[in-house]
């Protein structure tokens, strides 16, 4: 039995479409997902999709492509809008034409079968259910599923709006009125800077410290390097974790003249959250930066330090989990627990591979072609579940391509 199902239709699940058909030959592939476009949380029809109107990508145009592929548009524009994304993605997932398609079907189960092998279910279009089975799965369902609020008490019956990123879509609905942001990521950073022309006051609550640079540095993307992040700043990329990091202090200036506090961690072990105007903003007062919230009160938001404010309404951009509902609990197990690492293998389920289950730091399309080449290889050669990626993927990790390709160096 020569067959593998590919779950999602994501940047991941393109990916291992697009690797297992290059490179596992006479492989029948069966591409299921909940979705009728390709895209994933780019694509805004899709179910999971996370799409607001003025979203552009976080990372350059260069490093957001395919291997192979260029994303279309005018030289120097770096950061293409999201349906533009969408669409170039459409056109990735259209060429794997080696696939059996089944989109619109969404997967309940996968259970491993006596002697091996997999069994899919998914429900079709009409109403019934369908059930195959493979040698191996792919689940590239990922980890930005469900929206998941901040970790404090809620009012049940607060006086004023309280809603999750994945719900906000145009700063226009929020106009004049007097708005917090909770997180301190690229999402609350990005949403923030958008509501400042439109909203009376716009506020943001950062938890956990981070690096807050430039998408652009000396007239070029910060991104555009093999490591990404820092290391393609020019100038910066040569020199010791150290110096790079002394140098981005004196060129940002201290976190605390802003109101944020300063990072914990390293420069060269975190995530940087990039933005052109988020300190602009704050250094004019279009931003205030608050401390972690505490709670969400009746009428009012508690913060660390003790204080309460009130806001007309608060946005939590405060991250999401998985939908893992449809794989074996004892896989949801591992997964819960954080046990999965950088592994594509749970120990328990042997060639059932489970992609975009960690954070990237780097341009998604890196991590994904990088972790579908490993699970590429182990399709092609079959051979007992062993640790391959373990590491650390808790928050603030800095997980890229450069990572992952030193993880899963045991597939070559």
């Amino acid at each position: 039995m020569n067959r593998v199902c590919v779950i999602g239709s994501g940047i991941f699940g393109i990916a291992a479409v697009r690797e297992i058909l290059r490179t596992v030959p006479g492989c029948r592939l069966d591409w299921v997902s909940a979705d009728t476009v390709a895209g994933g949380l780019w694509s805004a029809p899709a179910r999971d999709g996370l799409m607001y109107d003025s979203l552009h990508l976080n990372t350059s145009r260069e490093r957001s492509a395919f291997s192979g592929t260029t994303i279309p548009g005018r030289p120097t524009v770096h950061f293409v809008h999201h349906a533009r994304y969408a669409e170039y993605l459409a056109g990735i997932a259209a060429e794997c034409a080696g696939a059996e398609r089944h989109w619109g079907c969404r997967v309940l189960s996968v259970v491993e079968q006596p002697g091996g092998g997999w069994s899919v279910r998914w429900s079709t279009g009409d109403g019934g259910t369908e059930e195959r089975r493979y040698a191996a799965v792919v689940d590239a369902t990922g980890h930005n599923a469900v929206p998941r609020g901040p970790d404090v008490p809620i009012a049940g019956d607060a006086a004023y709006e309280i809603s999750h990123s994945a719900e906000y879509s145009s700063p226009d609905l929020y106009r004049g009125r007097n708005l917090l942001v909770v997180g301190g990521g690229a999402s609350a950073v990005d949403i923030a800077c958008d509501l400042v022309p439109f909203a009376a006051t716009v506020g943001i609550s950062v938890r956990t410290p981070a690096w807050y640079l430039p998408k652009m540095f000396l007239g070029r993307p910060i991104d555009r390097s093999a490591g990404g992040g820092w290391r393609g700043v020019p100038l910066l990329g040569r020199l010791t974790d150290r110096v790079a990091e002394q140098v981005v202090r004196r060129v940002v200036g201290s976190y605390r003249s802003y109101g944020l506090a300063d990072p914990v961690r390293p420069l060269a072990m975190s995530a940087p959250v990039l933005s052109d105007h988020f300190l602009a903003h704050l250094g004019h007062g279009r931003i205030t930066a608050y401390p972690a919230v505490t709670a969400l009160e009746q009428t009012s938001v508690r913060f660390a330090d003790g204080a309460a404010e009130k806001f007309d309404a608060v946005i939590t951009a405060t991250g999401f989990t998985a939908r893992s509902g449809h794989l074996p609990p004892a896989v949801r197990d591992v997964l819960s627990t954080g046990r999965l690492g950088l592994d594509v293998e749970a120990a328990a389920a042997p060639r059932l591979f489970l992609m975009n289950r960690f954070r990237c730091a780097d341009a998604a399309v890196r991590c994904a072609e990088v972790q579908a080449a490993a699970v590429a290889a182990a399709v092609r050669n079959p051979r007992p579940a062993r640790t391959r990626g373990s590491g650390a993927t808790g928050s603030g990790t800095r997980v890229t391509a450069s990572v992952l390709r030193k993880a899963y160096a045991g597939y070559r």
